[in-house]
């Protein structure tokens, strides 16, 4: 009795299990189509937007989670310019462009790096003056992507995708770094040199 409770156990479970999968395989099939299906799956809310339109191909071989599946359907929008913003319990799907004007998330946390989104990362820029991040930093935006400076604040203010926001982050802990003691007083000195000669000048 005890070794049928524990196979129809196991066998509820690899069924609830099979059933939380979701098969991702497409070849050029209408997008709001997909999108339709996955909110069927989910349960998931969805306004898209009249704009929102086009065909694509998505190649998973084996049933994924729900949460995985989200996560590929969000990078095949992303790849086509639409974008997903989060609005309560409801996922809306508009032109990347309209959400990242109107609908997009915003932190001072770095954002994790699924679903592919577009969000505003807040960074506190601390051990240089905020307005050199933005010049050495010009060239890494996306298409999609803007960079801003709070010169009173010290911040540089990004909005991109999230995976292109995780690699500005890596790469701005290896520059956000502060000097060396020796390289410091380098700086310090070239400073007050600089001060003394301006107020030279001027006199």
């Amino acid at each position: 009795m005890k070794l049928l409770a524990l196979i129809l156990a196991v066998f509820t479970m690899s069924l609830s299990q099979a059933e939380s999968k979701i098969k991702m395989y497409y070849k050029n099939e209408d997008l709001v189509k997909i999108i339709e299906f996955y909110s069927k799956v989910s349960g998931q809310k969805f306004v898209i937007d009249a704009a929102v339109r086009g065909k694509i191909s998505l190649f998973l071989q084996e049933p994924v989670s729900v949460e995985e599946a989200f996560n590929q359907l969000s990078s095949a929008l992303a790849v086509n310019g639409y974008a997903i913003s989060k609005q309560g319990d409801t996922m809306v799907i508009a032109a990347a462009r309209n959400i990242q004007r109107d609908l997009i998330e915003v932190s001072t946390e770095r954002p994790s790096l699924k679903p592919q989104r577009l969000y505003t990362w807040i960074y506190n820029v601390r051990h240089s003056p905020a307005d050199s991040i933005n010049r050495e930093f010009r060239i890494f935006p996306s298409k999609e992507g803007e960079m801003s400076v709070s010169v009173n604040t010290n911040q540089v203010i990004f909005t991109d995708w999230v995976s292109n926001l995780n690699r500005i982050g890596d790469i701005m802990k290896e520059i956000d770094k502060p000097l060396d003691p020796q390289m410091a007083k380098l700086v310090e000195s070239s400073k007050s040199r600089i001060k003394s000669l301006s107020k030279e000048t001027n006199e």
